[in-house]
């Protein structure tokens, strides 16, 4: 190789080493820079209005209860390499907070400061994407607020855990798990329930806990419910197993017995029955059942009688009447309503789960279906006019799953 050659070589290699080495500091001086709370309140304008940030998490004016663990908060990333938290506390110090991933939860002493100082004014709270440089930028943002209820909970939920898409649940049931905790632990609930191999559905407790009802397909009747009292172990055994379908069974009609509700009490239990729904899998985890009946009415079994009988009212089957809930005094049911439904499309007799063709007028035309909510006085079982319900009828929506508020004055 001649010098003139290998000098235009070295010249090359020194270059690129140059341009490396060059790009190495840059890096350590420009990216992946440890930021601190202080570093970006000194770019902040007070006065600017922070935009362009979606929060998945909390929302906007959420109430949370006293008593519930620090929850995560997340947000999408938009192009951000780190994060600035600020949670504005009226009359205390403010919790600031940088992370370098679209999230953040904070620590248990954090999440009590917080909570104590936002029962009286609600916490504001900014979240700002920054540039992880030595002076960084602000590129995104968004504020909005949260409180702490002065209400406890103070009471421990039971839920199913069910595998996604739907789809998969109803063909291996027994990988559906059931939980029973408290929103004050920090662990997971722990299973109570698992390896049912029926589904069992939707489930409810008499208001002091001693009486549970659960939808569970027991002996290839769709229409059976499982009734027992509520103990350290429990056994659902035949005695505990009843079934809708006895209603009016010679009639004909099929009963699913569906959106089933125990009394405040535990004396009755309300549910839907010669019902039909729209029932239909969808692949979108999001969203992976459509469900609503589009025929039904409401009827009431007495578990000291051991007596069905339909509620006058709520029995009309020129509508669907379904989805009912209990006020707490157990005097009032408020329901779901609307003008019942044919397919246009024949479903053959005990197919639950639909096909897209069954009920295409829905899927593929977007036919609407709303519900009303309505309020009828139990009366012992007799029933009595329904009437709609202000706030939650004939407002051009679907208004469904109405539950009251403990001291019966709310319906969510």
């Amino acid at each position: 190789m001649r010098r003139s050659d290998a000098g235009r070589l070295l010249a090359v290699v020194f270059v690129a080493a140059v341009v490396v080495s060059g790009a190495w500091i840059l890096r350590r001086l420009v990216g992946d820079v440890e930021l601190s709370v202080e570093d970006i309140a000194a770019v902040l304008d007070p006065n600017a209005v922070p935009e362009g940030l979606e929060v998945a998490y909390p929302r906007d004016g959420t109430l949370f209860p006293p008593e519930i663990v620090a929850p995560t908060f997340r947000w999408r990333a938009s192009g951000s390499q780190a994060w600035f938290i600020d949670v504005n506390l009226t009359g205390a110090a403010a919790v600031q907070a940088v992370c370098y991933s679209p999230q953040w939860r904070p620590s248990g002493e954090l999440w009590r400061h917080i909570k104590a100082n936002s029962a009286e004014h609600n916490a504001t709270v900014t979240i700002l994407g920054v540039t992880r440089t030595r002076r960084p930028r602000i590129l995104t943002g968004a504020r909005f607020a949260i409180r702490t209820s002065g209400d406890r909970v103070d009471a421990p939920i039971f839920y199913r855990e069910v595998n996604l898409p739907f789809i998969d649940a109803v063909k291996d049931p027994s990988q559906i798990r059931w939980r029973f905790g408290s929103i004050a632990d920090e662990q997971a609930p722990p299973i109570v329930l698992t390896g049912l191999p029926v589904c069992g559905n939707c489930h409810s407790f008499s208001t002091d806990g001693s009486v549970l009802g659960m939808d569970v397909d027991y002996s290839n009747d769709k229409g059976s419910y499982a009734i027992a009292d509520v103990n350290e172990e429990m056994v659902l055994a035949d005695d505990a197993i009843i079934t809708w379908s006895d209603y009016r069974r010679s009639d004909g009609v099929e009963t699913f017995g569906l959106l089933s509700q125990v009394s405040p009490d535990g004396r009755y239990v309300i549910s839907t029955v010669k019902d039909k729904s729209i029932f239909v899998p969808r692949p979108d985890l999001a969203f992976s059942q459509l469900f609503f009946p589009f025929q039904g009415i409401l009827c009431v079994y007495d578990r000291q009688t051991g007596a069905f009988a339909s509620l006058p009212g709520a029995d009309d089957p020129n509508y669907v009447q379904s989805n009912a809930t209990w006020s707490p005094d157990g005097r009032t049911i408020v329901f779901a309503r609307s003008r019942a439904y044919e397919l246009k499309t024949p479903v053959t007799r005990g197919k639950v789960l639909l096909s897209p063709e069954d009920c295409d007028e829905f899927l593929g035309a977007g036919k609407p279906f709303l519900f009303d909510l309505y309020r009828i006085e139990f009366n012992e079982g007799k029933g009595g006019i329904p009437q709609p319900l202000k706030g939650a009828s004939n407002n051009a929506k679907s208004n469904f799953f109405p539950k009251y508020s403990p001291d019966g004055r709310w319906i969510v």
